[in-house]
């Protein structure tokens, strides 16, 4: 330490010292800040191996400052060109080599926030919302697929980012974060993601040129709802012959079965027509035979998984609650650890 404002010091300035803290000492208990369960845990775990006491409120501080630098560090990322060894380009057993294919996938999940970010925020059936959401951008990259047609993501291929922003402000951090991975160099880009309407805007609107694609998972919870309000005897077999169809061809193949058979059904179950209406307008977008067959995704696991390490590990224990800006920032940070390569 030393007296005086630290600001105007040289001696600060010479050590690269920031809030009376060394790069390496904020890098440390920021990442400790955001990985184990508290704040309270990480300074108990500085004191315990020996460095030191540690106030909860400075870590806190230190660790939102941090993550402010890497939301804004998210916005315009540099290039992140990666170069892989033979070892991890070698052909995996039973997989056969494709186009080189970037894929970008993105997805939200809600936060529990305080009141006062709240306040005016309409949740499910326009209630008052308790949440609020953290938007996700990953990146990846393959060249091999398995000879079911399962994609194989290179080992230290993937990079994170993500944002509190609006949905508008969402298309220009897709955007960013693809040109960054190098989605002008590649000979395929492929986008995926859930069936929110704003959601698969934003990514039209930021790779027009991408391979777009709903999660089959996602697909299928819809065609079981529509098999299942449709009042059929046994429509769980029903289910699982139009899973299997979908699956093989696609969703439009489903819709028009459906469509044929279940006339007079679905005439009387608004919930059936307005489920299977879910698959027929995103068709286009549910050709899994086509996109199995080329060695594309169909399945958006890896962003699903992101959502959880990324965000749910650390900020939505029980009884946690947070201002949205700051669970924003330590996201960021675990976004940054996690996009090493």
């Amino acid at each position: 330490y030393r007296v005086g404002s630290t600001e105007f010091s040289d001696v600060f300035k010479y050590f690269n010292i920031n809030r009376k803290m060394t790069p390496f000492a904020s890098d440390i208990i920021t990442r400790l800040s955001v990985t184990l369960g508290s704040y309270k845990e990480a300074a108990d775990t500085i004191e315990l191996i020996g460095c030191g006491k540690i106030s909860i409120s400075k870590l806190r501080t230190e660790t939102i400052c941090i993550g402010e630098e890497e939301l804004l560090a998210s916005r315009n990322p540099p290039m992140d060109i990666r170069y892989y060894s033979k070892t991890k380009l070698k052909t995996p057993k039973d997989a056969h080599q494709v186009e080189p294919t970037l894929v970008i996938m993105s997805d939200g999940t809600n936060v529990p926030c305080v009141k006062t970010d709240t306040v005016g925020i309409r949740g499910k059936n326009s209630e008052q919302a308790k949440s609020r959401q953290i938007r996700i951008v990953s990146g990846s990259e393959y060249i091999y697929v398995t000879n079911k047609g399962i994609p194989i993501p290179i080992k230290g291929s993937f990079s994170y980012a993500v944002t509190d922003l609006g949905i508008e402000d969402f298309t220009s951090l897709i955007h960013n974060h693809a040109v960054a991975r190098g989605s002008g160099t590649v000979s395929r880009v492929q986008c995926v993601a859930d069936g929110e309407e704003a959601l698969e805007k934003a990514m039209r609107d930021a790779l027009p040129f991408a391979e777009f694609t709903n999660d089959f998972m996602h697909a299928s919870s819809y065609l079981n709802t529509c098999c299942e309000k449709l009042g059929i005897d046994n429509h769980l077999k029903e289910y699982k012959t139009c899973r299997s169809i979908m699956l093989r061809h696609g969703a439009g193949s489903v819709v028009d079965r459906i469509k044929r058979l279940y006339t007079d059904k679905l005439a009387t179950s608004k919930e059936s027509r307005d489920a299977l209406n879910y698959l027929d307008k995103r068709r286009n977008n549910m050709r899994y035979g086509w996109l199995r067959k080329n060695g594309y995704y169909i399945s958006s696991c890896h962003i699903e998984a992101a959502a959880r390490i990324l965000v749910a590990r650390r900020c939505k224990q029980a009884g946690m609650h947070w201002r949205h800006h700051n669970v924003a920032c330590v996201c960021a940070i675990i976004a940054k650890i996690r996009s090493a390569q």
